[in-house]
């Protein structure tokens, strides 16, 4: 958690050797989320991805921010964590409803921040029962929480993005790399 600059870049590093699926990313995740190397760590990583509330939360994020999207930007940690410890209790509840607020004027911090209050507050509800997922994020203190959620959430992002690359019309990723091309400066 020293360096959110760092870590960002150890995040693109691990999406870029384009792992064969999400169990082989999760080992690579785990260190990053602070819970060592090895099998268990990987397996409380793996765990992570499967809970029921992250899913939930991540469908949501893909179908209001992403909305099949290759290109867009992803979160700033010390935004991000701004917006979610800047919530009260009361704000922090109605964020983690499914409706959730108005998000017109929202860019991609607010997605993060509404991502992490409804992942953690669905790992953290008594409603939702106790589970041996994630137990060790249940747990954790708030910085942590929203530390591991921010990456495994960028992680996924990215990974979806290139898959939502992949399905597009070649006319689509064509016209992108001009507008690209376009926006470089001549030197």
């Amino acid at each position: 958690m020293d360096d959110p600059e760092e870590t960002k870049n150890e995040i693109r590093g691990i999406y870029k050797q384009k792992l064969p699926h999400l169990e082989a990313a999760s080992g690579e995740l785990a260190p990053i989320f602070g819970l060592g190397d090895g099998q268990l760590a990987t397996q409380r990583a793996q765990g992570l991805f499967k809970h029921p509330a992250f899913l939930g939360a991540f469908v949501e994020f893909a179908d209001n921010y992403l909305d099949t999207s290759w290109d867009l930007p992803v979160g700033e940690w010390a935004a991000v964590r701004g917006l979610v410890g800047a919530k009260s209790s009361d704000s922090i509840a109605s964020w983690a409803e499914d409706a959730g607020p108005d998000r017109k004027e929202w860019e991609v911090n607010h997605f993060y921040a509404r991502f992490i209050v409804r992942t953690l507050h669905g790992i953290r509800e008594p409603a939702q029962g106790k589970t041996h997922l994630v137990y060790w994020l249940e747990d954790a203190e708030e910085d942590q929480a929203y530390w591991v959620l921010f990456h495994a959430l960028m992680y996924l992002q990215l990974e979806t993005m290139r898959d939502y690359k992949k399905k597009a019309p070649v006319k689509d990723r064509f016209s992108h790399f001009i507008d690209m091309w376009k926006k470089t400066p001549l030197v």
